[in-house]
């Protein structure tokens, strides 16, 4: 089932399946899709509720991810890690949601 998201061009419909991530810059959510972005002002909060949580996981106050999307996990020095996603994008993922992420990734 397709998100409706709305944007300042309108409501637009999009597959979960090619969201990556969404990260909440201090005013607007910018959702990255395979090969392009979206400005929201939806919060993360109501992202969360209606994607599958079975498939993103929120990773930072200001951070969600699709887990099927992460390609590369970096450690930090914090106990958190960064998330490298498809195109490049570095998602920072903090020491509790790591905790969390380990757990569901069977790592811990």
């Amino acid at each position: 089932m397709r998100l409706p998201v709305t944007t300042r061009e309108g409501i637009i419909l999009v597959d979960p399946q090619v969201l990556t991530h969404a990260v909440f810059d201090g005013a607007l959510v910018t959702l990255h899709l395979d090969g392009r972005t979206l400005l929201t002002d939806q919060s993360l909060q109501d992202l969360e509720d209606r994607l599958s949580a079975a498939a993103f996981e929120r990773v930072h106050r200001r951070a969600l991810v699709n887990l099927e999307k992460i390609e590369r996990l970096e450690p930090l020095e914090t106990g958190g890690y960064n998330a490298r996603m498809p195109g490049g994008d570095v998602v920072p993922i903090s020491r509790q949601a790591a905790r969390r992420l380990r757990r569901r990734l069977g790592l811990s």
